[in-house]
């Protein structure tokens, strides 16, 4: 336990947090690749990882260490066709969806979708889109607007755990400095349990539920998502001084999982206050940022903003049965059908769900195309200060891609 409170405090060996603070290239050898024989060869010695870098400081990427070390042996040949269950959503769902199949079809990626209606016709899941999630084990959607709909396909496919990743654009500006970081919310518990009842007359209570094995849960997937992409450092938001009993059961099962993981994985705790001031203060320390629902769904909007916008971040629910990836744009029905969304983010979602089922050449051919459009030209949608449209930046994600 003094180890813990060590961490915690920041009374860690210098080398550990030397460890963790180091921000390594954010590019994989396949996209340096990609880079170096189109359109990002004056960033190729930049980009490629060091032959002699030390073991205690590896480069992040967007792979699995597993698979890195598959590829660096074996080049990818996968071309089985993979099935996709496909939810368009609402509003600007179906411009999202439209410009991720677009992208798909440009990079010539082998998937067979499974479409179910762009929006829900009662507050209940049907039962063909379950059996398709539990079949495919991997789904994509667009923004849907009923809560009661979302809230049943949470509990019936069970989506215990929210994770988006942020991180800035090269070529993007923002005031606040480099961002990349992963946050990891509750899903099934905390406040967004949805337990609300009158007490008496004009007294309204809402009930929030902290179960140990929920808790738990959620304490080993963050430890196996940062054992898994190598992410060294993991900070957990709460306010347990106040919610003694509920946010306390949530730290001690987050405590109780982080000391079988030292010291290869820094744990810390943060009041939530004090990790949303770091958070906009000091955006390159952090790293991987926990905590339950409503704290987490605060982070996720803070971070996704330091990164220019909300469409920017990719994101995806975390069930046993499978993944299921989306964006963080609303449905947005102001601007649905008017071509002004921006597809970054569903785009980047896409890349992450290529590479949950295998197809790595395809998601890093994607992933290097949308960052050269970031990086080398000037198209940008109305919400970072751009005039392009969403089927115009879809155009120039394509166009780089056939240039590869």
């Amino acid at each position: 336990m003094n180890n813990l409170r060590n961490l915690r405090v920041g009374r860690a060996p210098f080398g550990q947090w030397l460890r963790c603070y180091t921000k390594g290239c954010d590019e994989s050898k396949k996209c340096t690749k990609l880079r170096s024989k189109s359109m990002c060869g004056d960033q190729q010695k930049k980009d490629q990882p060091k032959k002699n870098q030390p073991k205690g400081n590896p480069k992040k990427t967007d792979q699995p260490k597993g698979v890195q070390q598959k590829k660096a042996n074996k080049k990818e040949t996968n071309n089985e066709v993979k099935k996709i269950t496909l939810i368009e959503g609402q509003g600007v769902g179906c411009e999202l969806i439209q410009s991720l199949k677009t992208v798909f079809d440009a990079a010539k990626v082998p998937i067979e979708w499974e479409s179910f209606p762009d929006e829900p016709s009662s507050h209940k899941v049907s039962k063909e889109l379950l059996d398709s999630l539990r079949r495919n084990k991997v789904g994509i959607k667009g923004p849907i607007e009923d809560p009661l709909w979302m809230k049943d396909l949470r509990k019936q496919f069970d989506l215990f755990a929210y994770t988006a990743v942020c991180r800035n654009m090269e070529g993007q500006d923002n005031p606040y400095g480099k961002l990349n970081c992963v946050i990891i919310r509750d899903m099934m518990e905390g406040e967004y349990s949805g337990i609300e009842h009158d007490v008496v007359p004009g007294v309204l209570q809402s009930i929030k539920i902290s179960t140990a094995a929920g808790a738990e849960r959620i304490a080993k997937y963050v430890f196996d998502y940062a054992n898994e992409f190598d992410r060294k450092k993991i900070t957990v938001a709460h306010k347990a001084n106040i919610m003694r009993m509920t946010d306390g059961n949530f730290l001690k099962h987050m405590r109780k999982e982080a000391i079988k993981h030292m010291p290869d994985r820094l744990f810390e705790e943060r009041y939530m206050d004090t990790a949303c001031l770091n958070l906009i203060m000091k955006p390159e320390t952090n790293d991987v940022l926990v905590s339950s629902s409503m704290y987490g769904d605060v982070l996720v909007m803070m971070a996704s903003s330091i990164t220019g916008s909300k469409a920017m971040c990719p994101g995806y629910g975390v069930s046993p049965h499978g993944r299921l990836y989306d964006t963080l744009n609303k449905v947005g029905e102001e601007v649905a059908g008017k071509d002004q969304i921006n597809p970054t983010g569903m785009l980047f979602s896409g890349v992450l769900m290529l590479r949950r089922i295998g197809l790595i050449d395809q998601a890093m051919s994607i992933s290097c195309a949308i960052k050269s459009v970031y990086k080398d030209t000037d198209m940008r949608t109305k919400d970072i200060g751009g005039k392009a449209k969403c089927s115009e930046f879809t155009k120039a994600v394509c166009d780089f891609i056939a240039k590869q």
